[in-house]
C-alpha cells in the first residue's frame, strides 16, 4: 500500500477532476460526445449517475482531509474519513463498471470510446476510484458486515425506480432488468436477486483482499479489524484517564 500522503493527494486531485467531469456530463450540462442532451430531471433515475455522485462526494471528502493533513506537515498515513461509505461506494461503482461493460455497453465498438460522457461515467471515474481503494486504503479496516451494508443503497434505488414506475405515466425504465412492463415484477425480482448476489460476492472478495497483510516479507490473512480514528482516540483517552485515575490505586496495591 502507498502511504505517502502527497502521492495520495495528487492522485485524488486527478480523481476529483475526472469525477466532476462525469457528474457534469450526467446532468447534460454540456457536450457528451454524441450531442448535447439538455438538462432533464431524468438524470436521477440512472444508477450509473447516482453511483457517480457518491464517488464525487466521497472523493471530495477524502481529498479535503488529505490536503489538510499534508498542510499540517503529515507525510505518511492512510485515509481515516468515511471508511465504510468509501468501501460501499467502491462496490457501487465497481458494479456500474462491470454491468455496463458486460451487459449494457459494447467496449469493442468505436462508439463506446468516442462518447466522452460514456467513458467518464462508466470507465475512467469508476476505475480511478476503485484503484484508490487498492492503492491507498489501509488493510484490515473493512468489517465483516460492510459487504452486506453495500446492498442497502442499491435496494433503495430499486424501490425508488419501482415507485417512479407506478407514479409517472409512461415511465421509461432505465435498464432492461428493471423494466416491469417487459419482465413483470417476478422477472425484475430475479434480476435484483442476481445483482444483489453480485454485490455481496464482490464485497466479500474485497473484504478478503482487505485482510491480506504483509508481515516479515510474507503475505498472510489477518482477520482483526483496524480501529477507526474515533475508536483509536477513544482508546487513547480511556488509557490516559485510566492511568491518571488509577495510578494512586496501583501504587497502593503495589506497596501492600
Amino acid at each position: 500500500m502507498i502511504k505517502n500522503l502527497f502521492t495520495q493527494m495528487i492522485y485524488r486531485i486527478v480523481l476529483c477532476c475526472v469525477s466532476a467531469l462525469a457528474v457534469l456530463l450526467s446532468l447534460g450540462v454540456f457536450y457528451e460526445g454524441t450531442g448535447a442532451n439538455g438538462f432533464s430531471w431524468e438524470f436521477i433515475k440512472y444508477y450509473t449517475n447516482i453511483s457517480n455522485y457518491f464517488v464525487f462526494a466521497v472523493s471530495v471528502i477524502v481529498l479535503a482531509d488529505n490536503v489538510r493533513r499534508v498542510k499540517n506537515g503529515e507525510t505518511y498515513g492512510y485515509n481515516k474519513k468515511v471508511r465504510t461509505l468509501k468501501f460501499m461506494t467502491t462496490i457501487m461503482i465497481m458494479v456500474t463498471f462491470l454491468v455496463y461493460s458486460i451487459l449494457l455497453g459494447d467496449p469493442f465498438s468505436a462508439d463506446f470510446w468516442l462518447n466522452i460522457g460514456n467513458i467518464s461515467k462508466h470507465v475512467f471515474a469508476p476505475l480511478l476510484f476503485i484503484l484508490d481503494f487498492f492503492l491507498f486504503d489501509e488493510h484490515g479496516t473493512v468489517k465483516l458486515t460492510d459487504p452486506l451494508k453495500s446492498v442497502v443503497i442499491p435496494l433503495i434505488y430499486v424501490v425508488y425506480i419501482m415507485i417512479l414506475g407506478v407514479a409517472v405515466k409512461d415511465f421509461e425504465y432505465p435498464y432492461f432488468f428493471l423494466d416491469v412492463n417487459e419482465l413483470g415484477y417476478g422477472g425484475v425480482a430475479v434480476w435484483v436477486v442476481i445483482l444483489l448476489v453480485v454485490f455481496i460476492a464482490i464485497g466479500y472478495l474485497m473484504w478478503l483482499y482487505d485482510k491480506l497483510v504483509k508481515a516479515d516479507g510474507r503475505w498472510k490473512l489477518v482477520f482483526k479489524t483496524v480501529p477507526s480514528a474515533e475508536a483509536e482516540q477513544l482508546t487513547i483517552d480511556q488509557a490516559m484517564s485510566g492511568g491518571l485515575s488509577g495510578g494512586d490505586d496501583a501504587d497502593k496495591t503495589a506497596s501492600e
